[in-house]
């Protein structure tokens, strides 16, 4: 079990304390990774050879959201619902598990000012890599944390969002080709239900927990639930 490092198809061996820090973490875990630099940022290889590497394309992904937000209402937005985007509001977020950046790049195009928190070292390396190579103005409301987060300065309109990653009983639809990589390689949010609570104890003005549509909640209480065809948003208030 290995790190690889490529850099213009040729292998690298780590040599910074942050690639050897993974080299450690990699075999430590078991984990055979390949990260490739390429177009000014880091890249993780799939385990199946004729699928392309997956990164953070920042730039793309803002500019796909603002051509898509031209054309089509934001109001209508369930995310941008269920975090309370309303009229000309938009509420400070704290993204908790950044992830791949998906959902943090979409606060970003609603307009909200962002605080987005991740904790495993391979995807860390790949945010701030992607962070650092974008230009897009956008990129300006977002502060990364390379950390899991501890104390949070909440203010008034604060929302906290959560999408923890385990396996969930109702879950029968295969996870696309990006899903499928990162889960490989981090694996499931096991102390998901410590760090709800944790959150819960916060009371920020909502916490917004990101769901398959058919799953449980993560507790007995009763969200407002905001539902699409695969995805549900259950909002909790304190």
């Amino acid at each position: 079990m290995a790190l690889k490092l490529l850099k213009l198809g040729e292998q690298l061996s780590p040599q910074t304390p942050l690639e050897r820090q993974l080299s450690d973490y990699c075999r430590d875990h078991q984990l055979d990774v390949t990260l490739e630099w390429k177009n000014g940022q880091w890249w993780l290889h799939s385990d199946l050879e004729e699928e392309r590497p997956i990164t953070v394309e920042i730039d793309r992904e803002l500019e796909r959201h603002e051509a898509y937000f031209k054309k089509s209402s934001l109001q209508k937005e369930l995310l941008a619902k269920a975090i309370g985007v309303k009229g000309s509001f938009r509420p400070k977020v704290f993204d908790l598990t950044a992830g791949l950046l998906g959902d943090t790049l979409l606060f970003l195009s609603f307009g909200c000012k962002v605080e987005a928190f991740e904790r495993h070292p391979l995807i860390k390396v790949l945010i701030e890599s992607a962070i650092q190579n974008a230009t897009h103005a956008g990129i300006k409301n977002l502060i990364f944390h390379s950390e899991e987060a501890r104390e949070l300065n909440l203010q008034e309109n604060s929302v906290l969002y959560f999408d923890p990653m385990f396996e969930d009983p109702n879950r029968k639809v295969s996870p696309r080709k990006e899903m499928r990589i990162f889960r490989q390689v981090v694996g499931d949010d096991l102390d998901a239900m410590d760090v709800f609570k944790k959150l819960r104890d916060m009371k920020a003005k909502r916490l917004v927990v990101k769901r398959p549509r058919q799953s449980r909640a993560l507790t007995d209480e009763k969200p407002l639930e905001y539902e699409g065809k695969s995805t549900r948003y259950d909002v909790y208030f304190p």
